[in-house]
């Protein structure tokens, strides 16, 4: 076997991989003899078709296999020759077959980038000041009282009117085409509290029961659904009935009465709701400051990303949008043209969330991070008692799944971030 590495970047390389006519010859009456003792041919017992007839007929599909099996074998062995490592599965070009040999193939492959970064401790942080007022305590106490609310039809004809409940029959169009998901029955819809479109619910304002109206909204570029993003989207409503809902008295039996909360008064709910916005407050502001630290690094370095672990980053991030618009009943697009413009937007992100994991597998590197096995059984530990399940069945769902080298690598990240928020200057 002869070697050849063609530097195409700083990252990608064209590997030429040629076998000796020995080797291929041998593998070719291999599989010659392989498919010969399957081959029926009217006239000929299996196994005693003659040479000539079994190449005649089926000389492509040996062929063909036999590139295959040549390659599963060679292509491994170039990359233990040349020590290279990709980061993704190689692009593989037509191959150069003949059965007498030599036989050449090349593959296109990717490696990690060499990430020069030196001046990563001691960076200037600010922290966001964690704070919770009594404002957001009585919006959160409010959000508790409406979700237990009960709603009532309105007998009285009036027209819709924010704060009410329409139920509407609805479709909607986009370039002339029906939107996939884009219609639904006897839909509650909470106008006026931006959950579906803000737009869309102030369309509904003024209608009354049975009416029909039409109108467009244009979504903006960065819209959340990505399908929808940069598009105008037409819509037909009907109205078929408006609600209205009666809340409940904020008191200490309202407090009690919650299910599984075990409070004994209504300054009892309070305080667990400022204890639980508090938490959440928290951790935005880690999560912000972790953001500024992670800018700040990427400011310090350049470097050429590995498109495979772009698309599959992006490919991640997509199967995590379809699962989410799958459980909201949404359905992903299924035009090629829109599934390709999704990927396009979420492209930028996907890029800053690799180039982000390279730096710190790289400071990692640099400063003997690692994370231990036991380590790792404690996060499995606190994993089964957030799930209420045993150990032993989460470990098997991971191994079964393959997640544990995703566990490791995003606890090795959070060691790595908590390492660089120990050194550095946080004000």
């Amino acid at each position: 076997m002869k070697v050849q590495v063609e530097d195409l970047s700083a990252i990608k390389k064209k590997l030429i991989v040629e076998v000796e006519p020995e080797k291929v010859k041998q593998e070719w009456e291999t599989v010659f003899k392989k498919v010969n003792k399957t081959v029926k041919l009217k006239g000929f017992r299996p196994g005693k078709v003659p040479r000539s007839l079994v190449e005649k007929y089926y000389g492509p599909q040996i062929d063909d296999e036999v590139v295959r099996h040549l390659i599963n074998e060679m292509y491994p062995e170039a990359l233990k020759e040349t020590k290279l490592i990709p980061v993704a599965f190689p692009e593989f070009g037509p191959p150069d077959f003949d059965r007498q040999g030599p036989f050449t193939f090349q593959a296109t492959l990717e490696l990690k980038p060499e990430v020069a970064i030196s001046d990563y401790r001691g960076l200037s942080l600010t922290r966001e000041e964690a704070t919770v007022d009594e404002e957001l305590v009585n919006k959160r106490l409010d959000m508790i009282r409406e979700s237990h609310g009960e709603l009532v039809t309105v007998s009285e004809e009036r027209p819709v009117r924010e704060g009410d409940y329409a139920v509407i029959d609805y479709r909607s169009w986009m370039d002339d085409r029906p939107v996939e998901g884009g219609s639904a029955e006897h839909f509650d819809l909470e106008v006026g509290a931006g959950r579906f479109n803000p737009e869309f619910e102030k369309e509904l304002i003024g209608m009354k029961k049975g009416a029909e109206r039409e109108f467009e909204i244009p979504f903006p570029e960065g819209y959340g659904n990505p399908a929808l993003a940069g598009k105008t989207v037409k819509y037909r409503v009907v109205l078929q009935e408006i609600k209205e809902k009666n809340l409940p008295e904020l008191n200490d039996e309202f407090a009690q009465g919650l299910q599984g909360g075990g409070f004994t008064s209504l300054e009892d709910l309070r305080k667990k709701i400022r204890e639980d916005l508090e938490r959440m407050e928290k951790q935005r502001t880690d999560q912000k400051l972790n953001e500024d630290l992670l800018d700040q690094l990427a400011a310090k370095t350049d470097f050429e990303l590995p498109e495979g672990l772009v698309q599959a980053e992006i490919e991640g991030t997509i199967s995590r949008l379809e699962q989410d618009m799958t459980r909201r009943g949404v359905s992903w697009p299924s035009n090629e043209a829109e599934r390709d413009r999704v990927r396009e937007n979420i492209r930028p992100t996907a890029e800053k969330r690799v180039r982000r994991d390279l730096i710190l597998e790289k400071i990692a590197e640099l400063e003997n991070i690692t994370v231990a096995p036991e380590e790792i059984e404690a996060e499995l530990n606190k994993i089964a008692a957030g799930v209420n399940q045993s150990v032993g069945l989460v470990r098997e769902v991971y191994n079964k799944n393959n997640l544990m080298g995703g566990l490791e690598a995003q606890m090795l990240q959070e060691k790595t971030l908590n390492f660089l928020k120990d050194q550095a200057q946080i004000a």
